[in-house]
């Protein structure tokens, strides 16, 4: 066995058991761990059993590709574009959330204050504690 093959093969398996500690620790969800789990396994497959390089090497022609690594680095950046757009995505979300909630105890603390500023002194906020809730 060639020494890529075992690096390839035990960094795939360290990282199938991290995704799965991350998992256990509620850290991932169950369909982003199903996806990274089928990347670390055919990490693992290409790195183990050389057949499957051989299966990727038919597949590969059959697509017109010259290399398994040409079929690998093409899909490979589609998937990182698609993560991209994702990520994109997902803090656009997050970002109107936050100003959503912003506004809203902006809202709330323009009520709270006196209507008549001129006669009532206001209390400086103080700072909370991090074991308050």
């Amino acid at each position: 066995m060639e020494p890529y093959a075992i690096a390839a093969g035990a960094f795939g398996a360290a990282m199938l058991a991290f995704t799965t500690y991350e998992l256990l620790r509620r850290k991932m969800s169950l369909p982003g761990y199903f996806f990274w789990a089928i990347l670390w396994s055919a990490l693992i497959l290409i790195g183990i059993v050389p057949q499957f390089y051989s299966a990727l090497l038919l597949a590969t022609q059959a697509l017109g590709m010259y290399t398994p690594l040409h079929f690998v680095t093409t899909f490979s950046i589609l998937i990182l574009f698609a993560v991209a757009y994702y990520l994109g995505k997902r803090v656009a979300e997050l970002d109107d959330k936050l100003s959503t909630i912003v506004h809203h105890i902006a809202l709330q603390n323009a009520s709270a204050r006196p209507v008549n500023p001129g006669k009532e002194k206001e209390k400086p906020l103080e700072p909370r504690s991090s074991n308050q809730t």
